[in-house]
C-alpha cells in the first residue's frame, strides 16, 4: 500500500491546518525517504481524520410568530387576549478541529524549538532560558515535564553501528512505559517525540530515558510531575 503521508501533509499545509513547523519537518522527511516516527504519523493521521470528518448539519427550530387569539366581540371586554410567544433556536455544532490543532500544535512547536539547542554533557541553557538535558548521544529538550507535555528526543550516533536506534523510558519504579525503534539519518542524527502521560505515568518522580545502538548506549534522567 503506498505511503500517503506526503499527500496528507501537503493537504494540511495548503489548508493551514496543524503546526506548520512540524508538518514541514515531516514533509522533508517524506520527500527524502527518511524515517518518520510513529508519533509523527499519528499526528498527521489525526489531523486528516478531523479534517475529513463530516460536520453535523445546522439545526434550526422556528416556532410561530406572536399571534393574538381573537375572542368573540361580546366577550372582548372581560377576556384578556392571549399571546403566544415565539422562540427561534439555532444550534450550530462547534468545530473542535481548529481548537485541538491550535493547542496541540503550540505544545509541539515549543518542544521542537527547544530540541534544537544541543550541548555537552549535563544541562544546557537555551534561548529564553530554557533548560535542556544533553549527553551528545542522547538529548532531551527539558529537564522536567508535567503531565501531557511533549517530550522532544534527539541525538547523534555512528552510522557504522547500524541504522536503527532503540529508545525507551522507565518510570520511577523501573517499569518500561514507552519504547520506539527509529532509523537514523545518513549524518547519524535522529529525533522523535513522545507524550508524558498514559499507562505507567501515574506517579511523579525521576524517570529515565535510555538509548541503545549496538555497542553504544546512554541514559538521561528527568523529573516528571503528574
Amino acid at each position: 500500500m503506498p505511503d500517503e503521508i506526503l499527500d496528507n501533509v501537503k493537504e494540511l499545509l495548503d489548508k493551514e491546518i496543524g503546526d506548520k513547523k512540524i508538518l514541514e519537518q515531516i514533509k522533508r522527511a517524506a520527500e527524502n525517504n527518511e524515517a518518520i516516527s510513529n508519533y509523527e504519523r499519528n499526528y498527521v493521521r489525526k489531523l486528516i481524520d478531523d479534517l475529513r470528518k463530516p460536520l453535523e448539519p445546522e439545526i434550526e427550530i422556528i416556532l410561530e410568530q406572536p399571534t393574538e387569539i381573537s375572542q368573540p366581540q361580546e366577550q372582548a371586554a372581560s377576556v384578556t387576549p392571549q399571546l403566544q410567544t415565539s422562540t427561534i433556536i439555532t444550534h450550530k455544532p462547534r468545530d473542535k478541529t481548529n481548537i485541538k490543532v491550535l493547542i496541540g500544535g503550540a505544545a509541539i512547536a515549543v518542544a521542537i524549538i527547544a530540541a534544537v539547542v544541543l550541548g555537552t554533557n549535563g544541562i544546557d541553557v537555551g534561548p529564553g532560558g530554557s533548560t535542556t538535558m544533553s549527553s551528545g548521544l542522547l538529548d532531551l529538550d527539558q529537564s522536567s515535564y508535567d503531565k501531557g507535555d511533549i517530550i522532544s528526543i534527539s541525538g547523534k550516533s555512528k552510522t557504522s553501528l547500524g541504522n536503527t536506534i532503540s529508545l525507551s523510558i522507565e518510570n520511577a519504579g523501573g517499569e518500561l512505559i514507552w519504547a520506539e525503534d527509529i532509523k537514523i539519518k545518513d549524518s547519524g542524527e535522529y529525533s522523535t517525540l513522545a507524550i508524558a502521560g498514559g499507562p505507567g505515568w501515574e506517579n511523579s518522580g525521576i524517570y529515565t530515558l535510555k538509548m541503545e545502538h549496538s555497542s553504544e548506549d546512554e541514559q538521561i534522567t528527568f523529573s516528571f510531575k503528574n
